[in-house]
């Protein structure tokens, strides 16, 4: 049996799905309800303007809050997102990789609401409020 992987980075590396890794998703940082996500730019998730596509962006912040979410309750608490509101501010160009930052901003036993701005350089290009609900286990 493999020994379990104490770095957080390191288990997310391993055990990311398909879609985050066609996304290219990195954890750079994550502890106390906070997470930092890298999105590089890449041509293959741009839209025809040459601006990466916001169903890019919008996983990017997904992804990014619900790791914030498992800094606090870990990574077995079984979540799904409840709402997701995002404001796109400005294109997201090249060639600046994309760093989403989350934080929770309310832990509650059900509900677990919060943000994520993303920038691209020094432009911040988006900003998400998302409300999880954390859910019992699957029988």
């Amino acid at each position: 049996m493999p020994k379990p992987i104490d770095d957080p980075i390191a288990r997310y590396d391993q055990r990311r799905s398909h879609y985050l890794t066609l996304l290219d998703l990195k954890l750079e940082s994550i502890g106390e309800g906070r997470a930092v996500m890298r999105m590089p730019f890449r041509e293959e998730i741009t839209n025809g303007t040459g601006a990466v596509h916001g169903g890019a962006i919008t996983s990017l912040c997904d992804t990014c809050f619900y790791m914030a979410l498992a800094s606090i309750y870990g990574e077995e608490q079984e979540t799904t997102t409840a709402s997701l509101h995002i404001a796109f501010l400005a294109p997201a160009l090249p060639p600046h990789d994309l760093i989403a930052e989350a934080h929770v901003l309310k832990a509650g036993r059900r509900i677990v609401y919060g943000e994520v701005s993303v920038q691209s350089g020094e432009k911040m290009v988006a900003h998400a409020t998302l409300n999880f609900l954390n859910t019992p286990p699957r029988t």
